[in-house]
């Protein structure tokens, strides 16, 4: 995007750049320039930015949801440019982002803390990294960390006891988990919604911890007098009725 035309487009709320492959950090410094009241913008697939254009994203204060999605030469670096400017983030992505790790996890919860939307899809984090982050988030609700097979029930375990406004996570290949840790994630007062393709357990394994999980929060939410919807869904190839608790979140 050019400096003439990013001046003319002043009032501009919401922006797609998608898949510009000839999008550069240049183009950034425009937009923060001359688009400072963006609220939206989609830069997904742009490979053509990098940790130096957070720099110039990192002022833009009217901005509330960001989108890096597969932007491949964005790093812990960009990050923490974008923790340590002026942004009030509401939605984050930086799905598939290979070269985010552990350490950007700890420069959002320094600056970013306001989240309620973070895709970390596909990212090079760990249990460490959950561990750095979580404490700070108490305003976040829904969470992916799908493909990111470093993550353990140990994880789980940190996100159930710290992010409990959670009503949506996606575990969508998280291989190391085991149904101790769904148990502890699936506890979480708010959840609605809850992604476990590629589920490693076997099938009677799945409906039985289904099962005690239902039950757990059918008895909690009646205990306090909340109406409680029961629905089936499909977790693989089974189907496993799972509680929705209504007038929450």
């Amino acid at each position: 995007m050019t400096r003439s035309a990013a001046e003319g487009c002043l009032s501009l709320e919401k922006l797609t750049l998608q898949d510009c492959q000839k999008l550069t950090d240049l183009s950034l410094k425009h937009v923060s320039k001359g688009l400072n009241k963006l609220k939206v913008l989609n830069l997904s697939f742009c490979g053509g930015i990098s940790d130096a254009g957070m720099i110039h994203l990192s002022h833009m204060t009217h901005l509330c949801s960001l989108n890096l999605r597969s932007c491949d030469n964005i790093s812990d670096t960009g990050i923490m440019h974008l923790a340590m400017g002026s942004l009030r983030l509401s939605g984050l992505d930086v799905s598939f982002c290979d070269k985010i790790g552990d350490q950007s996890l700890a420069y959002i919860a320094q600056g970013l803390y306001q989240l309620k939307s973070l895709s970390l899809c596909s990212c090079h984090i760990s249990d460490d990294g959950i561990n750095r982050m979580v404490r700070q988030m108490h305003e976040l609700k829904t969470l992916n960390i799908g493909q990111c097979v470093r993550i353990t029930d140990k994880g789980l375990e940190l996100i159930a006891d710290h992010l409990t406004q959670l009503t949506g996570i996606d575990l969508y290949g998280c291989t190391k988990i085991t149904k101790r840790g769904l148990e502890r994630i699936t506890q979480l007062p708010c959840l609605k919604v809850l992604n476990l393709g590629l589920w490693q357990m076997t099938e009677s394994e799945r409906v039985r911890v289904a099962v005690v999980v239902v039950r757990g929060r059918r008895e909690l939410a009646e205990d306090a007098g909340v109406p409680v919807m029961a629905e089936v869904c499909q977790v693989g190839d089974v189907e496993l009725e799972l509680t929705a608790v209504l007038g929450q979140g």
